[in-house]
């Protein structure tokens, strides 16, 4: 089973385009690439960071900071849709430069108090459209359990997956716990559609911690993961303020890896 780092690990620490070299010396097979800003998404930086990826690590998945226009992809303005669909394709674009296949998706934003019941037909239309989107860039979107947004429960999740058959899914252990949910009930929701799991840990204060630092058993997700025959990425998507040297996340990959085996 493939495991690897989200560049998303080293915010603040290692620019996106330092990244690559210091995952490769860490031993990491694949990696996700995190676009952390506008300027990050443009061509040019795109075919820069390109040039640099040859020859040392694999890019699975591309993700942006999905508050800035994700959830407008939704939205009932022609304009607003049309303006997030731009930065849409930007990150397609810089899906397919990295050889990526997967875009990992969160969506719109749950707003608890206002938001009203999630009309899963309605979304899954859209869905269906920016997946055509997404391909024509050789991409496919996995839309994440993320416990502040839409799809945050596995019943939405099973039922996303039902009404778009060409969505995947990406799981993350985090937002599953925050959620209030065994990350194994959101594996069984999407089955055979999952094609990668975020692993960050968490302790019995409910804070963030490398992987092996808290309270969740990856031992048992590699098992669960195993038995159902499913092979994901699983990825470490950690904080920065989890860590302070590159030396504790090397570890952290290192404890997974194991538990992998």
């Amino acid at each position: 089973m493939k495991t690897g780092i989200s560049t998303a690990s080293l915010f603040t620490k290692v620019s996106t385009e330092s990244c690559f070299t210091p995952l490769r010396d860490m031993g990491v097979d694949v990696i996700e690439v995190f676009l952390s800003t506008y300027s990050e998404y443009e061509k040019g930086f795109v075919d820069a960071l390109g040039q640099r990826l040859e020859g040392t690590v694999k890019v699975h998945s591309v993700h942006a900071l999905s508050s800035q226009f994700e959830g407008e992809l939704f939205s009932p303005s022609n304009r607003v849709r049309d303006d997030a669909e731009q930065l849409f394709r930007k990150i397609c674009y810089a899906g397919n430069v990295l050889g990526a296949k997967y875009y990992t998706f969160h969506g719109p934003l749950n707003l608890k108090k206002s938001s009203p019941v999630t009309d899963v037909a309605a979304y899954a239309e859209r869905f269906s459209y920016l997946a055509g989107v997404a391909k024509t860039y050789g991409m496919i979107i996995a839309v994440e359990n993320v416990h502040y947004c839409k799809f945050a429960s596995p019943e939405l999740m099973r039922d996303l997956m039902r009404a778009c058959p060409s969505l995947c899914a990406t799981i993350d252990v985090k937002h599953s716990l925050f959620s209030g949910y065994d990350p194994i009930k959101y594996i069984d929701a999407v089955e055979d559609r999952l094609v990668t799991v975020h692993v960050t840990d968490v302790t019995k204060e409910e804070t963030t911690a490398l992987p092996g630092k808290g309270r969740y058993d990856f031992e048992k997700l590699f098992k669960e993961l195993d038995k159902r025959k499913l092979e994901p990425a699983v990825i470490i998507e950690a904080y920065a303020r989890d860590f302070t040297y590159l030396e504790e996340l090397k570890a952290s990959y290192d404890y997974l890896r194991k538990c992998a085996e």
